[in-house]
């Protein structure tokens, strides 16, 4: 049976393949088009023919699931394709990731457990930091991690730059001690 407009879903429900030559020559590009919206920034060409070669596979799994009634098969075919390019997208995503992350372990001088005693201390910092009353906490973070000058941090909260500099003395000295204190010296 020659596979037309008219009947290509209904040859495709049935599994005949020349159905399957009919959807892909016919909307081939609109897949290609829609995968690569979606895996532009993130996969080589091979991986969006890839993509797109998968997502004919699913139309031929799952064309039982569609329903000419409910949305036209164009669009239905859009949406398999957008969510195949996400799949793909979550795949390059998570690789890409443990690249990131075996890099980071090989390359680091540091060995796991100074990443932890790091991880240790900066929660040692922050809870420091959270503990100085609003005043000094506000004019630690103003100044070392808003990177904010001494004069302008005085002038915005009416104090002297003295005064400024005293409290962030004082916030140092605190913050050392505690990390020491960690580190058993």
């Amino acid at each position: 049976m020659k596979v037309t407009e008219n009947n290509f879903i209904h040859e495709l429900k049935c599994k005949n393949e020349k159905a399957l030559d009919y959807i892909y020559s016919k909307y081939v590009n609109l897949v290609y088009k829609v995968v690569l919206n979606v895996l532009n920034d993130v996969a080589t060409k091979e991986d969006i023919e890839e993509c797109v070669s998968d997502v004919f596979i699913a139309v031929w799994k799952n064309i039982s699931k569609y329903n000419a009634d409910v949305t036209p098969f164009n669009k239905w075919l859009i949406a398999v394709s957008k969510y195949k390019a996400i799949d793909y997208l979550r795949k390059f995503n998570k690789w890409e990731q443990t690249i990131e992350l075996e890099e980071s372990i090989s390359t680091s001088k540091d060995n796991i457990e100074d990443k932890i005693i790091q991880q240790g201390e900066m929660t040692t910092i922050y809870r420091t930091i959270m503990d100085m009353n609003k005043i000094d906490r506000n004019i630690f973070i103003k100044r070392y991690f808003l990177n904010e000058n001494i004069v302008d941090i005085a002038r915005h909260l009416n104090m002297s730059r003295n005064s400024i500099d005293s409290r962030l003395s004082r916030g140092r000295k605190t913050l050392k001690s505690k990390c020491q204190k960690i580190m058993g010296r």
